[in-house]
């Protein structure tokens, strides 16, 4: 029997990780096992030197992940990063194949993330879920952290949703995170 996946799409700092925790909670109390993974998890497996943010540029980075702060914010991947992005995707598809349910919180600002997304789930139960918010209180959001590349969520913001099709919208500018969850948890009833 394969798993279930459930991918919330969404900019940095728009409430995925929790949202992914209170779904994981829902359905943990009715007795269903998910896991939690995101595209976070995957650029956090990269050798620095494959890596470049803030003040750290490592030698191999633009063949890797930069996140580019020098003139407002861009985010550029080269070969390894492109793997490792595909990689990630399938291995989400590989787990669900295997029987495991999985919660994704990810960020998809291509038309080819979409594309690869579908590709690494063909044939599988998928909710996706976009997950919306205004611009004004998405940046609150990011300065109040201060975990995050400030810059990063207003980048994102015009390019998240534009190719995806979805299952579910949820506004975490407007619900509350319990909230939230309830909306998805109850589209996966």
């Amino acid at each position: 029997m394969t798993g279930r996946i459930i991918v919330l799409d969404g900019t940095s700092s728009s409430g995925k990780t929790t949202l992914a925790a209170g779904l994981r909670n829902r359905f943990e109390a009715v007795g269903e096992c998910w896991i939690v993974t995101g595209v976070d998890d995957y650029f956090a497996k990269l050798p620095h030197s494959w890596l470049a943010i803030g003040a750290h540029v490592g030698v191999l980075a633009n063949d890797g992940v930069v996140f580019d702060t020098s003139d407002g914010f861009e985010m550029r991947m080269g070969a390894v990063g492109h793997t490792l992005l595909i990689a990630y995707r399938e291995s989400v598809g590989a787990i669900a194949r295997a029987g495991m349910n999985v919660i994704v919180d990810d960020v998809m600002l291509r038309e080819e993330e979409w594309e690869s997304w579908r590709h690494a789930t063909a044939g599988l139960s998928v909710l996706w879920v976009r997950v919306r918010i205004d611009l004004d209180v998405l940046e609150d959001r990011e300065w109040a952290r201060k975990d995050r590349v400030v810059g990063m969520a207003r980048w994102q913001h015009p390019l998240v949703h534009r190719f995806a099709n979805y299952d579910v919208t949820v506004d975490t500018g407007v619900l509350d995170p319990s909230s939230a969850a309830d909306a998805v948890f109850a589209a996966t009833r």
